[in-house]
């Protein structure tokens, strides 16, 4: 048995569940020549205590280089009420 410790207590990690989730959209001008992507990923760890909900997207431009990222985390309680939330938006800096 593997076990952590969340909060104050002592979690047999064979009781969390993590998924992964990742889509990516093309993004197309007027002449149908490709712009951009947008990435989306979604990372969920589910356990008897609640849930954390990791989301991340990022805006590429047509050489695939990093425009934007945002990334979203949500924790919830066991009953599925969002407990707490952060954002962070980050533009990479040239040069």
């Amino acid at each position: 048995m593997k076990a952590g410790i969340v909060g104050n207590e002592i979690v047999d990690s064979n009781e969390i569940e993590v998924g992964d989730d990742l889509s990516v959209d093309i993004v197309l001008d007027e002449n149908g020549q490709v712009v951009g992507a947008v990435a989306d990923e979604l990372i969920v760890a589910t356990g008897p205590n609640g849930s954390i909900v990791d989301e991340i997207i990022d805006v590429l431009d047509a050489d695939g280089d990093l425009v934007v990222e945002d990334e979203i985390v949500t924790v919830y309680d066991a009953d599925g009420n969002a407990i707490a939330r952060d954002e962070e938006i980050r533009i990479p800096l040239e040069g």
